[in-house]
């Protein structure tokens, strides 16, 4: 019974097949016209094409509607990138360590100098002495609590500072007297010790120590300096220019200072043992300019397998040289108008669309097969080539609009994306299809007319490669049933491992994984005991008391993530180690006032003390030795709090401008870094930083890749069900336009889902996760999977004359062969450096394999069983 009755469908049908073959006939009597026109068209869009631009902004990740995507995007505007440039030197370990502190001080002094970059001041651990210097130094007493003021009391009596500074003398005479000298000056009285393991909680757990403003790691593998990237990293040009500028400078201090060694992005190029000293960069800005130029191979890389495969799949499958110029030009011809397109609707490609010239050379190719398949058909026939084409065209041609309906209406279903990559690869490649289509009908006959001058003797019947099909389809036809039941056996067995398939929704596995930045960060964390990639906690408050005040509870809540053994987190910083709460320093100035109120701590009286022990055990007493005297005084005598403001002007400024953002008339916001431990895993470091924040009852929120990666995951579960369901939808209205009938539409559907339950169950058998990118394949399955079915079914409704055998004998190698370049096309992802698109093509070839399955066993046994023909009417 036939829903759609002989009115618009069937006039637009009669239309479409006069339209066809006009077409068809337009290239064989005017193959140079068309060729002409297809050049100028070709040309303008080359034009376009060129300026298309390779994008590496992690905003094409993002969405919006996500809170945390805004809040990352916020991030980015004022810090650049959410992890710093890492300059790492690495060398022999402890034989040559001194050496590469000395050079890495030395490549600090050139970096100051640079206007585009901004040294990091201790993203993991201040050098302590810094407390000793500047706004801090006065009020280091406010660090402490009451009962370690009490404990120093004790020490500054009269008494007790004459014995410590004897104390001071033996030690500077003793065999340690060189190392001890900077202590002793700065601080002859040891009451830095009681502040320092503040500051001192800022390492954590990391494997790290602070040594003269450079950070070593505990094996003395690597000598580090952070610095931050002032401008776009996004910027290729900018970015890979002032890498460049950097490791210039890192080779001239090298030879400055007589050293032998190499510089730039990544770990050695000599090796990691090659004893020789190399200055490493690391860090967003390098991975940004690895991610371009390895974006950049892999599409040029991923794109020529893909074609070079499918030409020789074509050239294998028909058997004719001049068939790889009749495939060759539309297939070239239609993806310089979808990269002129992207270019003119785009303007970037980005890793979502880095395969999307593989793809279409694995689709596009599959008009030319089933229309160049059936104009031999034809011509083996009997027929010239006016005849030939018209039939084609007529007949071959409608499936193939339905076909590539189908497909497009999948990429645009996939395309229905709350992310921007995602939208770009679906409209990208459905605009690609279409366009590939118009290239192919037009210039397949043109180019067979061209090749008919070229060699004028007649074709003679090779046809395509049989593929076994014959044997098959004759065990199908004989045993429906069997086939049938064994199609449900295996659908059930491979549903359960279906229904358990995992999302992965890390971003960073849309890092390039060989890229050299990424291997030396990967180096880097082993040694440290982290990433470079925090957590940040934002946290709002009115004015800079309120946002110290916060920040302590939430590190406090923090701690103990970095502290226990089965913790998630390496180290935390926040504004709140830097410079402590007021209501840490006010309890601290009421115990400093209560003990000069009744004699036990004389600011005065201490400052004295100091100088007469100097005198007496024979210390000189110059400007140095007053202004430690003069320092004691200060500290004692402090009564006021010191503010975020005035710490800003001391040495430790650069590192409060990280933690503190100033927000205008909104308020503060105070920046809390939690860095993971390095084999923690995302749901559960994520987890425990939401628990411990609730916990400190706090307002504030988390930011970070790890935390977008989290909350991304149940919007991209609700996009893939959306598109799954879009794209199902439109497949059945295009099988219902083209059949006009309900019973083909199911005997067509059927096995494509069978063939989609097969595929994600063997990828889940097969350990692979879906991703942001991969489950997106799945709408595309539904709709490219489908075309096999539409061809098989409509030349078995139109023929009547020939059996199931018939049928596969002519359509059917035709369906494995499209199959086979499709496979081709998304197969050549798996060549990609990015775990996101490599999986992509796994569940690609696993799908449009399983398809074909079905296709050429469980619908002609569906056909067979229900008698289809004979229900016509």
């Amino acid at each position: 019974m036939r829903v759609v009755g002989d009115g618009l469908i069937d006039r637009l049908s009669r239309l479409s097949r006069k339209l066809l073959i006009a077409t068809a006939r337009l290239g064989v009597h005017h193959p140079k016209s068309v060729l002409a026109l297809t050049l100028a068209l070709t040309v303008i869009a080359a034009v376009y094409g060129s300026r298309i631009e390779l994008s590496t902004d992690l905003t094409d990740l993002l969405t919006e509607k996500l809170p945390a995507a805004r809040r990352m995007r916020s991030l980015l505007d004022d810090y650049g990138a959410s992890e710093p440039l890492a300059i790492a030197l690495s060398g022999k370990g402890s034989e040559d360590v001194e050496d590469r502190i000395d050079l890495a001080l030395a490549i600090q002094d050139r970096l100051r100098e640079h206007p585009s970059i901004r040294l990091v001041a201790g993203l993991f651990g201040e050098d302590p002495w810094a407390l000793l210097e500047g706004p801090q130094a006065e009020a280091l007493l406010l660090y402490l609590d009451p009962e370690e003021i009490d404990q120093l009391a004790v020490q500054l009596t009269p008494e007790s500072i004459d014995r410590t500074v004897a104390q001071n003398l033996e030690r500077l005479q003793s065999p340690i007297g060189p190392l001890a000298a900077r202590l002793i000056a700065e601080d002859p009285l040891g009451i830095a010790r009681f502040a320092f393991r503040h500051l001192e909680a800022l390492k954590g757990r990391l494997r790290l120590v602070a040594r003269d403003g450079v950070l070593v790691t505990e094996d003395e593998q690597f000598v580090i300096t952070l610095a931050r990237v002032e401008g776009s990293t996004h910027d290729f040009a900018f970015t890979e220019e002032l890498l460049g500028e950097i490791s210039s400078m890192a080779r001239e201090e090298l030879s400055a200072l007589d050293l032998e060694g190499t510089a730039g992005v990544g770990l050695s190029p000599l090796g990691a043992d090659n004893g020789t000293i190399h200055i490493g960069l690391t860090g967003a800005a390098a991975i940004i300019v690895d991610y371009r130029r390895i974006l950049a191979h892999d599409i040029r890389s991923i794109s020529g397998v893909a074609f070079l495969a499918v030409m020789a799949l074509f050239l294998l499958a028909f058997r004719r040289l001049l068939g790889l110029l009749i495939a060759g030009v539309p297939l070239v011809v239609g993806i310089v108008w979808t990269i002129g397109f992207a270019a003119m609707t785009i303007g970037h490609l980005n890793v979502f669309t880095a395969g999307s010239v593989a793809i279409l050379c694995g689709l596009a190719i599959d008009f030319t097969i089933h229309l160049f398949n059936r104009y031999l058909e034809e011509v083996h026939s009997g027929k010239d080539m006016i005849d030939a084409f018209g039939e084609a065209y007529g007949e071959t041609g409608s499936g193939i609009l339905a076909a590539a309906a189908t497909t497009a209406w999948a990429f645009l279903a996939a395309g229905l994306s709350t992310f921007r990559g995602l939208r770009d690869l679906g409209l990208l490649c459905a605009a690609g299809i279409l366009l590939s289509l118009a290239a192919s009908l037009l210039l397949v006959p043109a180019m067979a007319a061209i090749a008919a001058r070229i060699r004028p003797t007649r074709d003679r019947p090779r046809g395509l490669a049989s593929f076994g099909l014959g044997p098959v389809l004759t065990v199908v036809v004989r045993h429906p049933w069997m086939v049938v039941v064994a199609g449900v056996v295996v659908t059930l067995l491979l549903a359960w491992p279906a229904l358990r398939a995992r999302l992965d929704e890390d971003f960073r596995r849309f890092r390039p994984q060989t890229a050299p930045s990424i291997e030396l960060q990967t180096a880097l964390s082993a040694r440290i005991g982290t990433s470079l990639q925090p957590v940040l906690a934002l946290l709002p408050a009115p004015d800079e008391e309120m946002v110290l005040e916060r920040a302590a509870r939430v590190e406090a809540a923090f701690d103990p993530l970095v502290h226990s053994s089965d913790g998630v987190l390496a180290a935390v910083m926040g504004p709140a180690r830097v410079v402590p709460p007021p209501s840490r320093q006010r309890a601290a100035l009421e115990r400093l006032a209560s003990l000069r109120a009744d004699g036990r701590l004389l600011p005065a009286e201490a400052e004295r003390a100091l100088l007469e022990a100097y005198r007496r055990h024979g210390f000189r007493i110059d400007e140095r030795a007053e202004e430690s005297a003069r320092r004691l005084r200060d500290m004692l005598s402090r009564s006021s709090l010191l503010s975020i403001e005035q710490a800003r002007y001391g040495p430790l400024g650069a590192l409060i401008d990280d933690l503190v953002l100033w927000r205008g008339e909104s308020g503060v916001e105070g920046v809390v870094s939690c860095y993971p431990r390095p084999d923690v895993g995302t749901r559960e470091l994520v987890d425990g930083l939401r628990a411990a924040l609730a916990r400190s009852q706090q307002p504030g929120s988390l930011v970070g890749g790890r935390v977008l990666s989290q909350e991304v995951k149940p919007v991209i579960l609700r996009d893939g069900a959306r598109a799954i369901v879009v794209s199902a939808a439109g497949v059945l209205l295009i099988l219902l336009v083209a059949f006009g009938r309900p019973l083909l539409v199911l005997l067509t559907f059927l096995p494509l889902v069978v063939g989609v339950v097969a595929s994600v169950g063997l990828l889940a058998l097969f350990r692979v996760d879906f991703n942001l990118v991969s489950i997106s394949m799945l709408p595309l399955i539904l709709g490219i999977g489908i075309d096999n079915g539409i061809h098989v079914v409509h030349r078995f409704m139109h023929h009547d004359e020939e059996d199931l055998v018939g049928v596969f004998r002519h359509t059917g190698r035709g369906i494995v062969m499209t199959s086979l370049t499709t496979m081709v096309g998304f197969g050549a992802l798996v060549f990609a450096d990015y775990l996101g698109l490599i999986s992509s093509g796994v569940l690609a070839l696993l799908g449009v394999g399983a398809t074909l399955v079905t296709a050429v066993t469980l619908l002609p046994a569906l056909l067979v069983l229900v008698h289809v023909r004979a229900t016509r009417g």
